[in-house]
């Protein structure tokens, strides 16, 4: 006998989702929605499918699919519900977004320094790690004056070293306890690729920049790479909230930047199936001969866990003024940003990592940096066994000769539409000359370049309400301004939801069909309360979203 199990609640407030799983429902399920948006240029919409095992089995209409052959099927009305395929973030710092939920201070979204500094002091009272305090989320962009000092960050922790690191995450504040800890004194040389902010007297200020940040300590990494019982619960209830934190918006699957701490936590998760995001995670650039030596490369894994690229970073970022430039920043004489892998060296280590079989993951933001990542890229085509699925990570400015370049190399535009809803007034003011060739995504889709679609988690939040109204409209929150940003770059819905989907499954060298509701492709989708394909782009940001299917397994957002 058919069971037909009716939608829960209308979710109306994401950030108070509670995913509930219906433990009762069989991976053996008939899905009945207004539409299933399929990705399939063949077949784009059909009224439902069916799932067993855990992946798509058919396509059809109900009565097609709960016939007396299918007969054993559970059917999930979802009334007039969407379904399209699972989304993935393709940028996150996930493992360490859900360890800092819990371990560190958030002050994003603070709007003056008085206001971050009462959230720092407000949280030093409950976090610490070790003998550190360590917030995050700073942005001296909407303070209106220049960067903080030691000194400041001592009126909110004096006795304990204290570090907050950027919303950017490219720059790092350090009270004086911290200076002391580290070493960082007038005589400290600025590592390469790094540099620490100095008054006029030459003494540190406590603003760290770059490869810099990477040589100070990190207590979130040193407690997850902590291997005890205690550590390991801590993580794995971390992960548990993270898990159901992303299946609220929709999301079956990430692509992690993470480090091997968060490696091994997630192979551990899988082992002891635990595991209920599908994970690509990458290498950093710094692991890279280990890992080389080991023989791994991109592709080792399953449907679950898989290594992705090897991260290279090429630049720093737009907030902190380190992304590296044609143009020199307004004020700051000749300087044009920090160039942390640049030029010829880049070129060897993307050469070095195509030749080994590894895809690389660039991070290049300033449009100096994209130059030299996408020369580097096509320097590495001519020596890889296999055509690569490479990517540049970020792709913020872009100049027109570039796009066409990345084209032709077949580079993958990772990107993250939702920054721009914060970088608008930002980029006016640091990039007056280059800010046209900000956040090219219509010239990018034109050009015939895949985009793949991201986060940059914790930078930005995981809802991907936000990547859909930037990109569409190109304004901020507000409608600012009047006709959208550089306006002529606005893309479509659609093409946001490919590079959720199709193009996150391509940037990883997927098999055919994943990313889509093709026969075969795993049993991953999206179910949206309203449909994001026919809502006016103004409207997208109060779309709902209901849940998610991962492997079969049926997550709908009730009451938190």
């Amino acid at each position: 006998m058919l069971r037909t199990l009716p939608l829960q609640t209308h979710p109306e407030r994401p950030d108070n989702y509670g995913a509930v799983s219906i433990a009762d429902v069989p991976t053996d399920l008939v899905l009945v929605a207004r539409g299933c948006y399929t990705m399939l240029p063949q077949r784009p919409r059909v009224p439902a499918l069916r799932l067993e095992r855990g992946r798509v089995v058919a396509l059809g209409t109900r009565r097609s699919l709960t016939a007396r052959r299918w007969l054993r099927a559970r059917v999930l009305d979802l009334g007039d519900a969407v379904i399209t395929p699972g989304l993935v973030d393709a940028h996150t710092h996930f493992f360490y977004w859900a360890l800092g939920r819990t371990l560190v201070i958030d002050v994003t979204g603070a709007v003056s320094l008085e206001g971050t500094l009462r959230r720092i002091r407000r949280g030093a009272r409950g976090k610490t790690l070790g003998d550190w305090v360590v917030a995050r989320g700073f942005d001296y962009n909407v303070w209106g004056h220049g960067p903080p000092q030691a000194g400041d960050l001592d009126r909110a922790v004096a006795d304990r070293p204290a570090m907050v690191h950027s919303r950017d995450w490219h720059t790092a504040w350090l009270n004086s306890a911290a200076l002391r800890k580290v070493g960082i004194g007038a005589h400290t040389r600025d590592p390469k690729g790094g540099r620490y902010l100095r008054d006029a007297r030459g003494r540190p200020t406590g603003i760290v920049q770059e490869a810099a940040v990477a040589e100070l300590p990190d207590p979130v990494a040193e407690f997850a790479r902590r291997n005890d019982a205690a550590t390991a619960a801590a993580v794995d209830r971390a992960l548990a909230q993270a898990y159901r934190r992303a299946h609220s918006f929709g999301f079956v699957g990430v692509h992690a930047l993470d480090d091997a701490a968060s490696l091994w936590h997630l192979q551990r998760q899988r082992r002891e199936g635990r595991l209920s995001l599908r994970v690509v995670h990458s290498i950093p650039w710094y692991a890279f001969e280990q890992a080389r030596t080991l023989g791994l490369c991109s592709g080792l894994g399953d449907d679950w866990l898989r290594i992705g690229g090897v991260k290279i970073f090429a630049d720093g970022a737009l907030g902190s003024q380190t992304a590296y430039m044609f143009s020199p920043y307004p004020g700051q004489g000749a300087y044009c940003g920090v160039p942390v892998l640049a030029g010829e060296e880049l070129r060897e280590a993307v050469v070095t990592a195509a030749r080994h079989g590894w895809a690389v993951w660039i991070h290049a933001i300033g449009d100096r940096a994209v130059h030299d990542a996408v020369m580097a890229i096509g320097a590495a085509r001519r020596v890889e066994r296999t055509r690569l699925p490479h990517r540049i990570e970020h792709a913020q400015c872009v100049r027109p000769a570039d796009v066409r370049r990345m084209a032709k190399c077949g580079v993958f535009a990772s990107v993250q539409p939702a920054h721009l809803l914060g970088d608008i007034t930002t980029a006016d003011r640091h990039w007056p000359r280059a800010r046209r060739n900000a956040y090219p995504l219509r010239s990018l889709v034109d050009a015939g370049v895949p985009l793949v679609m991201g986060s940059d988690l914790p930078i930005e939040g995981l809802d991907p309400r936000r990547a859909l109204f930037a990109a569409t409209r190109r304004s901020d929150e507000h409608g600012e301004p009047d006709g959208g940003w550089f306006g002529a770059q606005r893309i479509t819905a659609l093409d946001v939801l490919r590079g959720y989907t199709v193009g996150a499954a391509a940037s990883v060298a997927a098999p055919p069909g994943y990313g889509t509701l093709a026969p075969g492709a795993p049993g991953d989708l999206t179910i949206w309360r309203d449909d994001p394909l026919r809502v006016a782009p103004e409207k997208l940001l109060e779309i709902s979203i209901a849940g998610c299917v991962v492997g079969g397994r049926v997550h709908l957002n009730g009451d938190a």
